[in-house]
């Protein structure tokens, strides 16, 4: 009814922890004074006849000459006779333990000498009830007495009747057995009633939960839920909150147009002057200075580009729907728009499948990942040798090898040219440190891999790898 796995931490756990808790602690404490109150009922029940027969014997005592007699009655022993398997002992002496008829090893018994001497006598009979172990079973005892004046003088007289308490413990057991009976029943209900308290108190909050889950990333319209009215609370925390967000983006976006806007207007004068003074007579040393500045100008213009399409990344992921690329038409795509950049340089740009594949995503996103580590491929290699671009499928993974045979990257930089503007300080090219850390960002989003190695005799092999169940095969 909770699901296959409850997180100890969930809302609907600890609910049900502490009810269940109290629940526990209240059942205990009431098959605890059930067994009180069985022990008490059975105590009053069976002490009732046990006390009656006393007094009926007692009743029955009286002088023969000089001496105690006692004409037993038949009745005072038949309301003991319900506990048929219970044994009966009796006993009728006086203050100073003269036996008259009945279980004479009794007065040898401590216990029963100690309650006649502290058993005072009054006008009205009361009886006194106490537990002895006689003949090696529990015996429940009725002590009773009364004053019988004789010519010597008053004597005083008592009479205890005990039976032993096998029917009377059976009886408590019964009583008791039957309340804790009806205690369980009412505990499994009320847990069940509770669970169903949960579950419908915490519906609205599921509900919330799976019209989030549900939407795109794009979807910052209010949720729409009716609840209870902390529930409708949180509703409005959470509109009022995706409502700001929206705005945010809103933003985030005319603010990366307009930068992308002015800062790329003034790179562009400054460029288009330089190579204005530069078309004119100037000396050599005010030339190299210029092309210095017209390097140093490209390179703010490409960390400038660099920098808006990382942000715009990063925006288009929160705010873009994620559609169906053709990995191999993307690739292809990516290749013919470097072609002429490698062309320059006398750089053979290969393409190759082994299959055809698609993933779900963002097609800006994936082009800048792409471009990226192509780019970088023919930017480090030699001039007049091959960057081989591959489409293909290792074991479970869909792959795009990246494979130059330039300069390489040695291993202790490695692991560092993920990172944000990191460059080793053999590189001797221009650049901006961002295009594998964007590439390593989108790969991340997609939960794929990015894995250098070596190529052999030397450059260095860009693997990206797509996990099973993040691509699907094109028929």
């Amino acid at each position: 009814m909770f699901g296959l796995s409850i997180s100890t931490r969930s809302l609907r756990f600890q609910l049900f922890a502490y009810s269940a808790s109290a629940l526990l602690f209240i059942g205990l404490i009431s098959m605890l004074a059930v067994k009180r109150y069985a022990y008490e009922t059975a105590q009053f029940i069976f002490d009732s006849p046990l006390a009656n027969a006393a007094l009926q014997i007692l009743e029955e005592v009286g002088l023969e000459g000089d001496e105690l007699s006692v004409d037993l009655p038949f009745s005072a022993f038949s309301g003991l006779a319900d506990s048929p398997r219970d044994k009966v002992f009796y006993l009728i002496t006086t203050k100073q333990k003269e036996f008259v008829t009945g279980y004479e090893s009794l007065l040898l018994e401590d216990v029963v000498t100690s309650q006649i001497d502290s058993n005072p006598l009054r006008l009205e009979v009361v009886p006194h009830f106490f537990d002895l172990k006689f003949k090696q079973q529990h015996v429940r005892f009725s002590l009773v007495g009364r004053v019988i004046n004789t010519r010597q003088g008053p004597h005083h007289v008592y009479v205890l009747v005990g039976q032993t308490t096998e029917a009377r413990k059976q009886w408590e057991q019964q009583l008791s057995s039957a309340a804790i009976k009806l205690i369980l029943g009412v505990v499994f209900c009320t847990v069940i009633v509770i669970i169903i308290l949960i579950i419908q108190v915490l519906k609205p909050i599921k509900s919330i939960n799976k019209k989030i889950s549900q939407r795109s990333n794009i979807d910052l319209t209010p949720i729409d839920v009716e609840g209870p009215e902390e529930v409708m609370h949180l509703v409005k925390t959470i509109n009022s909150f995706m409502f700001q967000l929206d705005e945010t983006l809103v933003n985030l976006k005319n603010f990366t147009s307009e930068a992308a806007h002015q800062l790329k207007t003034p790179l562009a004068g400054m460029r288009s002057q330089v190579e204005l003074i530069l078309s004119r007579d100037s000396s050599p040393q005010t030339a190299q200075s210029l092309k210095r500045v017209l390097e140093a100008c490209g390179i703010l213009e490409r960390t400038i580009e660099q920098l808006l399409n990382h942000a715009t990344i990063k925006h288009r992921f929160r705010s873009v729907e994620p559609t169906i690329n053709n990995i191999n038409k993307l690739v292809q795509s990516v290749c013919r728009e470097l072609a002429i950049n490698a062309l320059k340089r006398n750089i053979s740009l290969s393409f190759q499948q082994s299959g055809k594949y698609q993933i779900k995503g963002d097609e800006f996103a994936l082009k800048q990942m792409l471009s990226n580590l192509i780019e970088n491929a023919i930017k480090y290699s030699a001039d007049g040798s091959v960057v081989e671009v591959e489409v293909g499928l290792r074991g479970t993974k869909a792959i795009i090898l990246i494979r130059d045979f330039g300069i390489g990257i040695k291993d202790k930089d490695k692991p560092h040219v993920f990172e944000r503007f990191y460059r080793t300080s053999e590189n001797i090219h221009s650049g901006t440190g961002l295009g594998m850390s964007i590439a390593a960002d989108v790969a991340e989003k997609y939960h794929a891999r990015l894995v250098l190695r070596d190529t052999e005799p030397q450059g260095l092999t860009v693997e990206i790898q797509f996990p099973y169940r993040k691509w699907e095969e094109i028929q």
